[in-house]
């Protein structure tokens, strides 16, 4: 396929590598248990130990019930989905900020790929990038909605699943890239959505003014005055719907908030004034044994961090949207007398970088400001102000989802449901690692294109560990206890035996499938 890169060099010892992992673990040998440079307690440690050491904090619920009582008591969701809305962005909106005081906060959600198609196809289908093989934005480099479409996975993902349920289904904002291209019509609706408005003009959205939307197959333009912010239209139609909807419903809310060029709501213009890009130890920062793609960056002056400074405040400030449509949603439900049945989750696509490790702004790296993003589900029965250590994935949220509404997921899906999760806390025995994969690239004209960006990857992430193999050979290994801003890589120092595990997850997990991939999540490293 047209933009699908060769599988790394070791796909062909992947049948020896998953049976080597078999052996090991049948043999209880724990990933360098007698070596200093993993934590001796780790072998002991349950999900809420393993929770405490990465900083995240463990919670206790008063009343246990089970995933069936906690089922039960929603009947709706509603998805608020940003765009590359990374970690710090988010903490530097007070009003997202707080929510976490309110929510379940997944602190280890991994996205599949820090790149918006194909992250947002692993979130409807519930697959890792190598299985649902839209690698890319653009149908010209193997993606886009084009791709899922001519590859029959539209007719087959979570709005179908929760439909078939009699779950009654909204979609509003940005859907895939390059959508509407090659439909019959810019009035096409894709299955399983019974409301439907979204951009059909893909620049222009991202500017937040002068688009076209596709309101259930009618055609509305909009200009360039304050009313036809694009933020806001979308949170009108989204709370239009609230308002009268039949339960159950499922409602997805698409912003294009942050994504550059970042547009800001006139009544925020004038929030975030001190917002600046975070001062972190990786901060225009060189670490150790640096990889051949990024060492030779220079490190940035005075003007370009202003600079960039002023773009991240920018980001921030357009982010602020994303806090004003969760207000809306919340208001809408209270007074329909929704709000106690419903679920809402925030989240985002991917994250986001700039100056961290001298980078320029960009997403498209296997570290934590790129991949790891804030997941909040905040409802009746959900324990508040939880923070949740284990690793989990954007493949998780369909089968979550489905699962909540009273849907049927395929069994060829990739990810797990996390209600045990909202339902109870901590889980103990879950999986070990999740993947990010870069498989394909972004070319001229694609909104999320880059000049400078790492060669495609696949990253294993662990609570402990963030494994990358690069398809140039190279590899990094973080510790990310003693370094939790990945910026020392350890492999020249590694125990062989721990590179050996976590190379062979990372084969595992990047040529599983369905079961196989609930497999591969849970070996040992």
């Amino acid at each position: 396929m047209t933009g699908v890169p060769p599988r790394h060099w070791w796909t062909v010892a992947i049948a020896a590598a998953i049976t080597s992992l078999t052996v090991i673990a049948v043999a209880g040998i724990s990933s360098s248990a007698a070596s200093a440079a993993k934590d001796p307690a780790s072998a002991a440690s349950g999900a809420v130990s393993s929770a405490s050491r990465i900083g995240v904090t463990p919670i206790v619920v008063q009343k246990v019930v089970t995933d069936a009582e906690f089922q039960s008591s929603i009947d709706n969701v509603v998805f608020i989905l940003a765009d590359d809305l990374d970690w710090a962005a988010f903490r530097q909106v007070p009003r997202l900020n707080a929510l976490q005081s309110k929510a379940t906060t997944f602190m280890n959600a991994t996205v599949t790929d820090s790149l918006c198609c194909p992250s947002r196809v692993s979130i409807l289908r519930s697959q890792y990038v190598h299985n649902h093989l839209v690698v890319s934005n653009r149908a010209s480099s193997g993606g886009g909605w084009p791709m899922f479409a001519s590859r029959g996975e539209e007719d087959n993902c979570l709005p179908i699943w929760l439909h078939a349920a009699g779950v009654q289904t909204a979609f509003m904002g940005k859907y895939l890239n390059d959508y509407p291209l090659g439909a019959s019509s810019p009035r096409y609706v894709p299955p399983g959505w019974d409301r439907w408005v979204v951009p059909v003009t893909q620049s222009a959205m991202y500017r937040g003014y002068g688009y076209t939307l596709n309101s259930n197959g009618s055609l509305k333009s909009y200009g360039d005055k304050p009313r036809d912010f694009l933020g806001d239209v979308l949170i009108k139609n989204a709370t239009d719907f609230l308002d009268t909807a039949t339960e159950p419903f499922y409602l997805q809310l698409n912003l294009t908030s942050p994504h550059r060029p970042s547009p800001i709501a006139a009544r925020n213009a004038s929030r975030d004034k001190a917002a600046s890009v975070p001062r972190s130890a990786s901060y225009n920062a060189t670490g150790l044994n640096e990889p051949a793609w990024r060492s030779s960056l220079p490190v940035m002056g005075a003007k370009r961090l202003a600079s960039l400074d002023r773009k991240w405040r920018e980001r921030v400030q357009s982010a602020e949207t994303v806090a004003d449509a969760y207000d809306a949603v919340v208001a809408s439900l209270r007074a329909s007398g929704k709000l106690d049945r419903t679920l809402i989750v925030v989240g985002s696509d991917n994250g986001y970088h700039s100056a961290v490790r001298r980078l320029p702004p960009g997403k498209r790296t296997p570290y934590s400001e790129d991949t790891v993003v804030p997941f909040l589900f905040i409802g009746p029965g959900v324990p508040a102000d939880a923070k949740i250590g284990s690793m989990t994935s954007t493949i998780d949220l369909a089968p979550t989802f489905a699962a909540l509404l009273d849907a049927k997921s395929p069994s060829w899906i990739d990810g797990r449901s996390l209600v045990p999760f909202l339902a109870r806390g901590p889980v103990e025995n879950w999986r070990t690692g999740v993947i990010s994969e870069s498989l394909g690239q972004a070319e001229p004209g694609d909104p999320d294109y880059e000049t400078f960006k790492p060669p495609q990857f696949t990253a294993l992430r662990t609570e402990h560990w963030l494994y990358v193999e690069y398809v140039d050979g190279t590899r990094e290994l973080f510790d990310r206890f003693t370094d939790p801003e990945e910026m020392d890589n350890i492999m020249p120092s590694a125990d062989p035996v721990l590179v050996k595990e976590l190379s062979a997850q990372l084969l595992a997990l990047s040529s599983c499938a369905g079961e196989t991939c609930r497999v591969a999540d849970s070996l040992p490293n």
